[in-house]
């Protein structure tokens, strides 16, 4: 079978001769939907059936099965929200059950009234197929996966427009409704929808029908017609990843990550009392903020079974890398800044934690991208970066370096990677390693770590020169997956330059690992609950505990390898029994 995220097969022929007349748009999903100033021609929707009940469900699907169907377009619609529940949650799958299913292939549009049904066995056994699987089109994927899942609703094979859409935007600016359906349908299809519709944008009942049922029979023509830009472009690979990765991601938001709610109560509870007692200025405002963003979370995010389950973006960022909301786990505050928070987030009873991360993976990606030999051969060596930087600074060899000159060290490499200038440099070392610098000190600091790593000076010479060019024309960068990240004339970073291919080879090495984590760990009874950048943290039986751990380790160096093959890649995993453990 082949994977889910690979573009849709042939169009069926009735699908075909509705779209065969429309050229397809080879531009960036940020050009204007329409050159024209009259709005584009509706959209020539195919004949809507409304299946109202379970015999005609079964009838209608049944008969389409038998047709074996290459693709369908699948459109979700959530229920009307209720009027006390907040608006973050107003289009949130998890929190309101989906109404409305618009089903469109092979010429026609079935709209599925929810509600009327005992069951939904009819549709699962559609799109499982009884051979080859049809490939089922979203707009917007995680969207439509989060709303079908509690319906038992899990196509095997699917794509999705709004991912593909985002790829090709290129991470250049753009309005926040530039990857909106219907903008794309007429960008791409030339055609328009009868109103506008959104995944769980709520309209009156009698308004929905035509809209979902229109947008639905775009979404395959409307992959169709972005699939051979992402080919020209070299994000076929990364699209198919970023499909695959859903229901990794999908499975790890509704496992969640247990909390301490007394213990965390306790140590908000703490903080106003800190608060209260008239602290520095200084300390004061890390108090107002800890208050204000995290004293409410356990009361706020907390569910019936103890556990929080935060939604993750897995393509919110220019990189690739994984943001987090609702609330953002990503920025825990270290022990440092609240010390005991972190131990609040504990695993189940009867499991343990792993939690493992990546050595120093910036430094082993940037030493293939620019690349730089030294780089590479300290890692192949089994050597320390940031010894073989402190040697440099301080003219005596690796194995005579101090700890305090290692820590130097450490925040000269993650300092100056990308594009650090002195100057700032002294700010970073003070704030992240708490180490005083003088000018000359940093000055003198910079010229260690490029001494010591040509390969990485020249790569920043290499992205330097484009500057002059960058006023007049567009720039773009790529990860090692060819994720593409545009500077429109006039827009260039230097230091965003240098970052975004790092970063964001080390998230797609990532994304890898997740994908085959899922799959090696649910065997042994465990499961992803968090990803934080390079951080992964599982949840697996206590009795289980060193063989995952092990498993996990071997898992992440062998999915980043594949993407990094040149750099030895070092995974560290241990067992905690708390976030906070190391």
């Amino acid at each position: 079978m082949p994977p889910q995220g690979r573009p849709p097969p042939a169009a069926p022929a009735t699908a075909a001769a509705r779209t065969s007349a429309r050229p397809t748009s080879a531009t960036s999903t940020t050009t204007s939907t329409t050159t024209s100033a009259s709005p584009p021609t509706p959209w020539p929707t195919a004949a809507i059936t409304h299946l109202r009940d379970d015999d005609a469900l079964h009838r209608a699907l049944a008969e389409l099965q038998t047709r074996h169907p290459a693709a369908l377009g699948l459109l979700v619609l959530l229920a009307a929200p209720h009027p006390d529940l907040p608006r973050e949650a107003a289009h949130d799958p998890r929190r309101l059950r989906a109404e409305l299913l618009a089903l469109a292939a092979e010429g026609q549009v079935f709209i599925l009234h929810l509600a009327c049904f005992s069951a939904l066995h009819p549709l699962q056994t559609l799109l499982a197929g009884d051979g080859e699987p049809p490939y089922v089109v979203f707009h917007d994927a995680h969207f439509a996966l989060a709303a079908l899942q509690p319906l038992g609703i899990d196509p095997p094979r699917f794509g999705c427009t709004l991912t593909a859409a985002t790829l090709l935007a290129e991470g250049a600016p753009r309005g926040h409704d530039d990857l909106d359906l219907a903008r794309l349908i007429a960008q791409h299809l030339h055609h328009g929808l009868p109103g506008q519709v959104q995944q769980g944008q709520v309209i009156p009942a009698i308004a929905r029908y035509p809209v979902a049922a229109a947008a639905a029979d775009c979404l395959v023509p409307l992959l169709r017609a972005l699939t051979p830009t992402l080919r020209e472009r070299g994000l076929a690979r990364l699209y198919e990843l970023e499909c695959r990765l859903l229901p990794s991601v999908l499975a790890m938001e509704g496992a969640g990550l247990g909390l301490d709610v007394a213990g965390f109560n306790h140590i908000a509870a703490g903080w106003q009392r800190e608060k209260d007692a008239a602290p520095p200025p200084e300390r004061l405002a890390q108090l107002d903020k800890l208050l204000s963003t995290y004293a409410h979370w356990a009361r706020d995010f907390v569910a019936d079974d103890g556990r929080m389950r935060p939604h993750l973006h897995p393509l919110a960022t220019d990189s690739g890398r994984f943001a987090c909301s609702q609330p953002n786990l990503q920025q825990v505050p270290a022990e440092h800044t609240a010390p005991g928070l972190r131990a609040c987030f504990v695993p189940a009873p009867g499991m343990v934690f792993i939690i493992a991360d990546y050595a120093q993976i910036e430094l082993r990606v940037a030493a293939q991208l620019a690349p730089c030999p030294a780089l590479r051969q300290v890692f192949r060596d089994g050597r320390d970066p940031h010894r073989a930087t402190a040697a440099t600074l301080a003219g005596k060899p690796e194995s005579e370096i101090s700890a305090h000159e290692r820590k130097l060290a450490k925040a000269v490499n993650f300092g100056f990677l990308f594009g650090m200038g002195a100057r700032r440099f002294q700010e970073y070392a003070l704030g992240s390693y708490g180490l005083v610098l003088e000018p000359t000190a940093a000055q003198a600091a910079r010229d260690a770590f490029f001494a010591t790593f040509p390969g990485i000076a020249a790569w920043h010479r290499k992205v330097g020169n484009w500057e002059p060019r960058s006023h007049r024309e567009d720039i773009t960068v790529t990860t090692a997956l060819g994720r593409r990240k545009r500077f429109p004339a006039g827009h260039f970073s230097f230091n965003a330059a240098l970052n975004i291919p790092v970063q964001g080879t080390a998230a797609e090495g990532f994304k890898k690992a997740m994908i085959d984590l899922h799959a090696v760990l649910g065997p042994i009874g465990g499961r992803g609950v968090l990803c934080v950048h390079d951080e992964y943290l599982a949840e697996v039986p206590e009795d289980r505990a060193e063989a995952a751990r092990l498993l996990v380790q071997s898992t992440m160096e062998s999915a980043m390898a594949t993407v990094v093959p040149g750099v030895p890649i070092v995974a560290e995993a241990h067992i905690a029994r708390s976030w906070a453990d190391k």
